[in-house]
């Protein structure tokens, strides 16, 4: 009977539904968007590496009021040697892989072509046992030429993009860099713009001795150490183990305060959680004003049905009908009403979400998508069905009060 009053009224009924489908498409919009920029980041940062620590002069989350910023900048530079004198610890025993980093930038030419201000990258030989590169012709520098500075270089697509035009493979060619020739042995895929570049595809990878040397003193200053934990070794007990170890290298006092730090991808990556948390909240708030004014529109159609069907109920409770039946029946109709509405609004999400996707794959070539998941899709269920509940509750009631002789008397 619910279902049949909503057939008949196909006009206000869909009035009323399209109500809730905007309000839920405004909530489940918000939380896709958020969902997506949190799940697109926290990607981005794990390409930095997983189960790694990173050694660095600086803390990624910030030292806290209780140690002031100066203190970061007096700490001393991530040396190389502090590289070999960590393996010879017993720390090594739970180490995969670790590798010194730097980075300057510097203009890169190749014949008539150049890039100014191209970011130079340096890493010892191990780097590519802690981060998968994908290397589309060629390889990567092994430990020989990592050891003897070789001035070799693996390039990403948009360096050889821009240097090399004309040709699709450019290992065997050379560029210029820090006014030294340097070989192509390695190419890698084109990764994509991602939210917070972090790809290879404008930059120029070589051995860190060859940076060393052909940066001159510079070099040094923007650099780390990536340390990659064992399968069997938690990322935890690495760190502590690496902070005593750390210590010892640095001859520091046991009243000392560190200086370095020790960095882990969790501390990035419960930081997005914690501020996509805060964003989705407020988020949610902004969506629910929408929805709002939709269970209006559903609790103001109710109201009006109620009016035109007295008559018909007054007839339904003296052949019978309890109380209860009506007021199901209304409810039905209320919470029917919002679920169509809310599937129609997640309609309309993913639609929005798929068209955005080709967009940005086909337009803008980003590795960025949209992604409408099965836990938003339940909360936009839930959200219509509770609106409908409390939208269709008080119409329902009244619905189930009226007196059978009054409500056929009624017209």
């Amino acid at each position: 009977m619910a279902l049949h009053s909503l057939v008949n009224n196909k006009l206000r009924s869909f009035l009323s539904l399209l109500g809730i489908a905007i309000g839920i498409f405004c909530i489940i919009l918000v939380f896709t968007i958020v969902d997506s920029l949190e799940y697109n980041i926290k990607s981005s940062v794990q390409s930095l590496g997983k189960n790694v620590v990173y050694v660095d002069k600086w803390q990624w989350a910030g030292g806290g009021s209780d140690y002031p910023w100066w203190k970061f900048v007096n700490r001393p530079d991530i040396q190389l040697q502090e590289v070999k004198q960590i393996k010879d610890q017993p720390i090594s025993e739970m180490i995969e892989a670790i590798s010194y980093t730097s980075s300057e930038s510097s203009t890169v030419k190749a014949g008539k072509n150049s890039i100014e201000g191209a970011s130079i990258n340096g890493y010892t030989s191990e780097f590519a046992k802690i981060q998968e590169l994908d290397i589309e012709n060629g390889r990567f520098f092994n430990e020989l030429e990592d050891n003897s500075g070789a001035p070799i270089a693996v390039v990403g697509a948009n360096v050889a993009k821009s240097l090399f035009p004309e040709s699709k493979v450019v290992v065997g060619q050379k560029l210029t860099v820090f006014g030294k020739q340097v070989l192509i042995i390695g190419q890698l895929k084109n990764q994509g713009d991602n939210i917070i570049n972090i790809d290879f595809d404008d930059n120029v990878l070589v051995p860190i001795k060859f940076l060393r040397y052909a940066a001159g003193d510079g070099a040094g200053r923007n650099s780390n150490i990536i340390i990659k934990a064992k399968d069997n070794v938690s990322i935890d007990a690495l760190t502590e183990e690496l902070r005593g170890t750390m210590r010892g290298i640095r001859r520091l006092k046991p009243v000392e305060d560190d200086n370095f730090s020790l960095n882990k991808i969790s501390f990035l990556s419960d930081s997005i959680g914690d501020f996509f948390k805060s964003v989705s909240s407020f988020g949610l708030i902004i969506g629910m004003f929408s929805l709002l004014v939709g269970g209006f529109g559903v609790a103001n159609i109710m109201f009006v049905s109620v009016k035109e069907r007295t008559n018909q109920i007054g007839i339904q409770k003296s052949l019978g009908a309890k109380n209860e039946f009506i007021l199901v029946q209304f409810l039905t109709e209320a919470i029917v009403l919002s679920i169509v509405g809310g599937l129609l609004g997640i309609l309309l999400t993913w639609l929005m979400a798929m068209g955005a996707n080709y967009f940005l794959a086909h337009n803008m070539e980003s590795t960025f998508r949209f992604l409408l998941t099965f836990s938003n899709f339940i909360k936009g269920l839930m959200f219509a069905t509770f609106i409908g509940l409390v939208a269709g509750i008080i119409p329902a009631y009244r619905a189930s009060r009226l007196v059978p002789v009054e409500a056929i008397r009624s017209k």
